[in-house]
């Protein structure tokens, strides 16, 4: 019986770094977000902070003093590297396939996504390290994302008046005092370079991942797996004062899909801010499907309606959807899918064994792909029995 062996790609495809950025500014522009530029510095600490996580076997936005140490924080690894603002926010991905697949499954997990989708960056390092050696992480993509005006600020001089609110703590130099007006000015100058409402997945769009997994912090404490968030985020140089009315999704059949509802004012982990919204379904979605999302809030600029749809990941190969314990499936292909539907909020994929010549690869969490399919081949997932065959 042979076991299951998840491959990692560790070949990196030429110029990886710009395709992280252009992936990234590609979804931020189809959303009606800037681009965000390059930036070395912040480059080189991510850069620095992929490989201590690497070399430690660890998922975490923080350092300790051990071996690859190089600065405890996001923002000291940024001052470290070169960066004047400690003005910094950070997005990891650690064991996926490549560069796009680890900005999308960031954009599965809504605080991450908020992170790439915020109004208040302007620019981007991103740091890659692999490793083909058997450790529990072999790849970790890190992303510190800046804004250049603050940066800025932090390189002129201000005099400290009496009845003027300053910052600290915002510089490299932790003592030097920005006045606070400055400071707003300079996130205003980039938030109205963009969109007044962003909403994601965006009107129209197709492929979409139809589950969510896992995210620290975890907005779905006590689910392994539930369905894909929506989101809306409103501009805060717009809107103000806005009062959520209503947050819905339904299927092509108008029914409508259980999700619960997060806002900065029920948002148990703190990270959602005022202009934040999103739902997270409590089932995952159906592959190849339709979905349409409504949203409603009322706002200093009055109502705001919303109603747009988007299309779930199909695929090329017929998929199969297993409940029973035993299947018997005669296929034609020579590739197919295999999505073992979920009995309960925690149930994903834990063992995979099959005989035959057969090639599993894992799509996520509840799904595989079996490929050169020719004979009779059992597999095991879990307490499921599927026995494949083809026909000719």
């Amino acid at each position: 019986m042979k076991k299951l062996i998840l491959l990692v790609n560790i070949l990196l495809p030429l110029h990886i770094y710009a395709n992280s950025i252009s992936y990234l500014n590609h979804i931020r522009q189809t959303v009606g977000l800037i681009p965000l530029k390059e930036n070395g510095y912040l480059g080189d600490a991510a850069k620095k902070h992929s490989q201590y996580l690497l070399i430690n076997s660890l998922n975490s936005h923080y350092e300790k003093k051990q071996k690859g140490f190089y600065a405890t924080t996001p923002s000291l690894r940024a001052i470290k590297s070169g960066y004047s603002s400690r003005y910094i926010k950070e997005n990891i991905a650690t064991n996926v396939k490549n560069d796009k697949e680890a900005i999308d499954i960031l954009f599965s997990a809504i605080y991450h996504r908020f992170v790439f989708l915020s109004f208040d960056i302007d620019e981007i390092g991103v740091g890659v390290s692999m490793s083909s050696k058997k450790k529990n992480i072999k790849n970790v993509y890190v992303y510190d994302l800046g804004l250049s005006n603050i940066a800025q600020l932090c390189k002129n001089e201000y005099l400290t008046l009496d009845g003027i609110s300053y910052i600290k703590d915002l510089c490299r130099d932790s003592t030097k005092y920005i006045p606070e007006s400055e400071y707003q000015k300079a996130q205003h100058q980039v938030e109205i370079k963009n969109s007044k409402i962003i909403m994601y997945p965006p009107k129209g769009a197709k492929n979409i991942l139809p589950a969510f997994f896992n995210e620290n912090p975890n907005p779905m404490p006590g689910y392994k797996v539930s369905g894909y968030p929506i989101s809306v985020s409103l501009n805060p140089v717009y809107f103000d004062n806005i009062r959520l009315k209503k947050f819905r999704l339904y299927n092509s059949k108008n029914r409508m899909i259980r999700a619960k509802l997060f806002k900065s004012t029920n948002d148990f982990n703190h990270k959602l801010r005022d202009y934040e919204f999103t739902i997270i379904p409590i089932h995952r979605l159906d592959y190849d499907s339709d979905y349409i999302a409504y949203f409603e809030a009322i706002t200093n600029q009055g109502k705001v309606k919303l109603k747009w749809s988007f299309h779930t990941r199909s695929f090329k190969e017929q998929v199969y959807t297993i409940a029973r314990n035993y299947t018997k499936l005669m296929v034609n292909e020579d590739s197919i899918i295999l999505y073992i539907k979920p009995k309960n909020r925690k149930d994903i994929i834990k063992k995979v064994k099959f005989s035959g010549d057969i090639k599993l690869d894992f799509i996520d969490g509840n799904t595989v792909k079996v490929s050169n399919i020719h004979s009779l081949s059992t597999i095991y997932i879990d307490d499921k029995k599927i026995k494949v065959s083809r026909s000719y």
